[in-house]
């Protein structure tokens, strides 16, 4: 009876050498870098999720935001390498400007009074109001202005997937682009895990984080 043998080849075993290894570059050159993939924004109803999770936790975000006359402060709450999440104030009149978010996807959430949503379509544009409790998804590649045209201030939450790192500003009548702008890595009231916290169903009720480091004051300076 003939046995087949299966398996590494039964001559003698011997420890690997310098032979067995790949010899090293020539010339000094480099060995090539893994490339990184880009970040991808998460599903839409992810971020709808985080946007009404931070919403519900008030007491995350009521201390911090500001309603200023003479300009808008967006407050970055948590950052992480997938999401941000920011709080803005916004008293009568204030806008952002027809703007885009880069290669960031997002949601907005009102919290307070009501905010106007102002969209280029079909050579103009149509207006969508947004009440208290009402979420917008904003996909990829939306432009759009954002403005209080009522007498109450209003305030919103914001969730953009990857963090914002551009945005691209439109002329409001030919809405062709002007100029696109870095968004400044700006401190967060709370450390990353507060998003996990807040979206955990145990957490939704409380307690909340308590704020790292309130942020410094600061002048009005354009954001989200």
């Amino acid at each position: 009876m003939t046995t087949l043998a299966i398996g590494p080849d039964p001559s003698p075993s011997r420890p690997p050498g310098p032979q067995d290894c790949e010899p090293p570059p020539r010339g000094g050159a480099s060995v090539p870098a893994v490339p990184v993939a880009p970040a991808v924004p998460l599903p839409a109803h992810m971020l709808a999720d985080i946007a009404s999770g931070f919403a519900t936790a008030r007491p995350l975000w009521s201390a911090v935001v500001r309603h200023d006359p003479d300009g808008r402060w967006p407050v970055r709450l948590v950052a992480t390498e997938r999401y941000e999440v920011w709080v803005i104030g916004w008293t009568t009149g204030q806008n952002v400007r027809v703007h885009d978010h880069g290669d960031s996807a997002g949601a907005l959430a009102v919290t307070e009074g009501e905010l106007t949503e102002v969209v280029p379509e079909g050579g103009g544009v149509i207006e969508r109001a947004l009440a208290v409790g009402q979420l917008r998804d904003l996909p990829l590649g939306t432009i759009h202005d954002v403005v209080n045209r009522a007498v109450e201030p209003a305030t919103s939450i914001h969730v953009y997937s990857p963090p914002l790192t551009t945005m691209t500003y439109y002329d409001p009548v030919t809405f062709q682009a002007v100029d696109t702008e870095p968004v400044a890595n700006r401190p967060t009231v709370f450390g990353p895990g507060a998003g996990a916290h807040v979206l955990h169903p145990s957490g939704r009720a409380g307690p909340w984080p308590r704020p790292a480091e309130a942020p410094a004051a600061r002048s009005p300076v354009p954001g989200p």
